[in-house]
């Protein structure tokens, strides 16, 4: 039997929609204990050419964000896009797939050159095993930078492969410690 959406992952809002243009937008950082991987969904809306995004990741030893240090995983086969080009927001239903991003060498920051006149969503996989477990890392979070014009955005974590619970009402809350 097919498991509900709830059964596998965790959504969670880590930053609410807000213009970007009002200085650097951190979200939450959470917890992943009892989680596989988190999939870091960066939503965006029209903006201004040349006024691009730039995505950074950190990790943590308490969601309280105790002892941040850069998170270097951001590399080809873990950066994915989907946008249009235009100032219509319904152009998502022109874009069909899921653009695979190139980046040689893994880092904690993404640039994408492009999408500050795009709406879309941008995808950054991380797992469990990203984390400098061995120091105690066991927290991610995601920023966005003040792109310099109108843009708004918000940041979603879906937390994913659970190891415990499946049970919803049951899961571990990747927002406790």
């Amino acid at each position: 039997m097919a498991k509900r959406f709830l059964e596998k992952c965790f959504p969670v809002l880590a930053a609410v929609p807000v213009d970007f243009n009002d200085g650097a937008l951190t979200g939450d950082f959470v917890s992943m204990k009892g989680w596989g991987g988190c999939a870091v969904m960066i939503l965006y809306g029209d903006g201004t050419a040349g006024s691009d995004l730039q995505y950074t990741l950190s990790q943590a030893t308490t969601v309280a964000g105790a002892g941040a240090k850069v998170l270097n995983a951001l590399e080809t086969g873990r950066i994915f896009t989907m946008d249009a080009a235009t100032y219509a927001a319904y152009a998502l239903l022109a874009a069909t797939h899921w653009n695979k991003d190139t980046q040689a060498t893994a880092d904690e920051v993404w640039l994408d050159a492009t999408n500050g006149e795009a709406v879309g969503i941008c995808v950054l996989e991380i797992f469990e095993s990203d984390l400098d477990a061995d120091g105690g890392f066991d927290c991610l979070n995601c920023s966005v930078t003040d792109p310099g014009a109108a843009k708004i955005g918000a940041i979603l974590y879906i937390m994913h492969d659970p190891k415990d619970a499946t049970d919803p009402t049951l899961m571990r809350n990747p927002l406790v410690d």
